[in-house]
């Protein structure tokens, strides 16, 4: 047995984790990351950010990014995914709207209430948003998790 998760694992990992980190390109070339709370849905990374945000510039200019959702502190609990992806801007407010929804749900617990929320926190979360959609290319999802390494006898 390999360290690999199954296809339904993934799915299951993705659909839990808290964080992801979405690498971009800048414009001489050097990654950029960025932790986000995403969804995962229909085999996608969906995030939202400002419309006018660095992340969405380097997106805009180049589609390719690179996405880790992980988890553990034990070496024997590491667990991660990592997709190389393309990804695209969502225009459709229906996809918006189950997107907000499914983010919503998922985040509820943490939310801070608005009044404790500093005021320059505010200002820059209402700002106009960009959706975005990041699909895993074929062949680009690599995945392992520690717990399914099988140790071999001394021998």
């Amino acid at each position: 047995m390999g360290v690999r998760l199954t296809e339904d694992e993934i799915d299951e990992f993705l659909g839990k984790g808290h964080t992801l980190i979405v690498s971009t390109l800048r414009k001489l070339g050097e990654p950029f990351m960025t932790p986000l709370w995403y969804v995962w849905m229909d085999g996608a990374f969906w995030i939202r950010t400002g419309a006018k945000s660095p992340k969405a510039a380097h997106i805009r200019r180049d589609p390719r990014v690179c996405c880790i959702v992980e988890e553990g502190e034990a070496w024997v609990d590491l667990r991660a995914v990592i997709a190389n992806c393309l990804a695209e801007f969502v225009e459709d407010q229906a996809q918006q709207a189950c997107f907000e929804e499914a983010l919503t749900a998922k985040y509820a617990a943490f939310r801070m209430d608005r009044g404790a929320v500093p005021s320059a926190t505010q200002k820059h979360y209402s700002a106009s948003r960009a959706y975005i959609r990041m699909k895993p290319r074929p062949g680009e999802l690599r995945s392992w998790y520690n717990r399914k390494i099988r140790m071999q006898p001394a021998g």
